[in-house]
């Protein structure tokens, strides 16, 4: 019997290899885009961490004697940014607006649940909580919004506090 010979169809699409190419060459032009903008997030608009750094001091404000949880927490950011704590007493109303003209870092105190002040600074989970049922009151940081990767820093060292891992 003679070989047959068959034509290639009309759907014939080449080797494994000749297929492969277009998506190989699709995840390597995307790859670097979608990785070119990772280090820009969190995003700080005003540099906050950046100017900590330099600045070589963390200014915090504080309206009351702190726990040592929030003595913790401030070691913890000093150890992280290799910056001082230098800190500024005062009410709080005039603290968190200094915090929102950018003039402080960082305001511990005691805030209720339901705080007004939740709107406009980022607060961090509670590294203390204290009373019960309806009076209770919560020990949280309170950094500027929109400064993320300083509120990342500090939110992420809170939480490690508040699970009992206070050690410095």
């Amino acid at each position: 019997m003679a070989p047959v010979k068959v034509a290639p169809s009309d759907d014939f699409r080449g080797t494994d290899a000749e297929r492969r190419r277009p998506k190989a060459l699709i995840v390597l032009v995307l790859a670097p885009l979608s990785l070119a903008g990772c280090d820009y997030f969190p995003r700080d608009p005003d540099h906050s961490l950046q100017e900590i750094r330099t600045r070589g001091t963390i200014r915090v404000g504080a309206q009351l004697d702190l726990p040592p949880e929030a003595m913790q927490l401030v070691k913890r950011l000093e150890q992280a940014t290799g910056a001082k704590a230098q800190y500024r007493e005062g009410p709080l109303e005039p603290l968190l607006q200094k915090l929102d003209t950018g003039q402080i870092d960082l305001v511990l105190a005691p805030f209720t649940k339901e705080t007004p002040w939740a709107t406009s600074s980022a607060l961090s989970p509670p590294f203390r909580t204290e009373g019960r049922d309806k009076h209770v009151i919560e020990w949280r940081a309170a950094t500027r919004s929109g400064e993320n990767r300083w509120i990342f820093m500090v939110e992420t060292n809170a939480r490690k506090i508040s699970r009992g891992g206070g050690g410095v």
